[in-house]
């Protein structure tokens, strides 16, 4: 198997194994149990892809299956939340109010330009297409044979917040905080963020950021891959955490930590 399917393949079973020792409900077990062993089947069979397509075309479905896949673990992840740890929680609100500082001052509407709100707005909804953003770079610069190596440096970093989420269980700060706590000022596109959000994520708080943990990782990946495009994904990840904090998408602890993991000092 390429390194991405046994990534796929450990993460859905540990995901299958946790399911039946976490305190949760029968049918959450018997769903989660069902996906896991669905994906773990999906991805093994991916082995005898090629006696069925060309090579070429058993190739390009190995090479880009791992986005959906990330989408599918991500949604089982979320599963596992039962109830919030508040204690947690409220040491992140804190922490964020320290290091925000006055921007809490000042009311959404004064404090920050609309169109710099919708930049950032803008910015934390590519959060969603930046991975496949990613493999296609490669396929453009027809550089798709290392499609596998992309993936084995993006999949275990989102996997790890993802793996996180049973034992560190909160609720997202945008759900806690009341409109006039906002930090940005309403746009269009945070509307259709709030949309997105509420029809199709898990609606909790991954504990650091997946969303930032993926971008950043596809930026080193294709840094080391591709550089010039990994220096435009940069400048996007950048930008993607700056708004997850601002949009109150997610707790500054959530969205720095993985940057500074990743971008450790010199």
């Amino acid at each position: 198997m390429r390194a991405a399917e046994w990534i796929n393949f450990g993460f859905f079973l540990f995901l299958t194994v946790l399911a039946w020792q976490r305190p949760l409900v029968l049918n959450r077990r018997i769903k989660m149990t069902a996906i896991g062993v669905a994906a773990i089947g999906l991805v093994s069979g991916m082995q005898s892809l090629d006696r069925l397509l060309s090579p070429l075309s058993a190739s390009v479905i190995r090479d880009w299956l791992p986005a959906p896949l990330s989408l599918v673990a991500s949604w089982t992840a979320g599963l596992f939340f039962t109830t919030p740890n508040e204690k947690l929680q409220n040491r992140l609100i804190r922490f964020d109010w320290k290091v925000l500082g006055r921007l809490r001052e000042y009311p959404a509407s004064a404090g920050i330009h609309p169109w710099i709100a919708a930049y950032f707005e803008l910015a934390y909804l590519l959060c969603y297409s930046l991975l496949p953003f990613g493999i296609g770079a490669l396929y453009i610069a027809r550089m798709g044979r290392y499609a596998d190596e992309f993936w084995a440096i993006v999949l275990p970093s989102a996997y790890l917040c993802y793996a996180a989420l049973p034992f560190a269980q909160t609720l997202p700060p945008r759900i806690l905080k009341t409109r006039e706590e906002l930090i940005l000022p309403p746009t269009k596109v945070r509307e259709l963020n709030l949309w997105i959000l509420h029809h199709g994520s898990i609606q909790v708080n991954t504990f650091p950021s997946a969303h930032v943990a993926t971008a950043f990782s596809v930026s080193l990946a294709l840094l080391h891959l591709l550089p010039q495009a990994g220096i435009a994904f940069l400048w996007i990840s950048v930008s993607i955490a700056i708004g997850a904090v601002l949009g109150r998408y997610h707790y500054a602890v959530d969205a720095f930590r993985k940057c500074l993991l990743r971008h450790p000092p010199s």
